[in-house]
């Protein structure tokens, strides 16, 4: 006597629905598989940031710094979507995005009022000597480009399986309204 049971699955409907989708469901499918794609490296970059900058909760001007990490989908110029995540945002609509550009790559001595012409070129300690201010430099955190490089073979090699849920939670919905199946 044997112990196995065979169970077979139709999944013909399932495979006719994927051929039928019309544009609309499949395009909302790919870009909700996207979306969890590029979560999964917007994740990694905050959690990244928060290790290496522990004082990333907040800024004196308030606010989150790790709210600077952009993800989002987009639609190119020739239909195509595509997803990203950005920390270089301008300073102007996005200043977190702003001040994580300096913590990513860092900065070189800064010092103040080296405008004029009788400065270029100095060495740092010929600049202190000089009474110029210094700054300081911001040393790099290499979290954001840290955080692509561990998650990139996660987030390409999971891809085919989140776009099969994707497609699979679109047969979903379609089924309990009622649409073809």
């Amino acid at each position: 006597m044997s112990n196995t049971t065979n169970i077979q699955f139709d999944a013909s409907r399932f495979y006719d629905f994927v051929a039928q989708m019309d544009r609309k469901a499949l395009n909302k499918a790919e870009r909700d598989a996207l979306r969890k794609s590029v979560g999964v490296t917007a994740k990694a970059t905050r959690r990244n940031l928060r290790a290496r900058w522990p004082k990333s909760s907040s800024t004196r001007g308030g606010g989150r710094p790790s709210a600077g990490v952009i993800a989002n989908v987009q639609k190119s110029t020739g239909g195509q979507l595509y997803g990203q995540v950005h920390i270089m945002g301008n300073g102007r609509s996005n200043s977190r995005g702003y001040l994580l550009r300096f913590f990513e790559m860092g900065t070189v001595d800064r010092f103040a009022r080296v405008r004029s012409r009788a400065y270029r070129g100095r060495t740092v300690a010929e600049l202190r000597g000089a009474g110029m201010a210094y700054r300081g430099r911001i040393r790099p955190l290499w979290f954001f480009k840290d955080a692509v490089n561990s998650t990139k073979s996660e987030v390409f090699g999971d891809m085919s399986d989140r776009m099969e849920e994707a497609v699979a939670k679109q047969w979903a919905k379609s089924a309990a309204k009622g649409g073809r199946l």
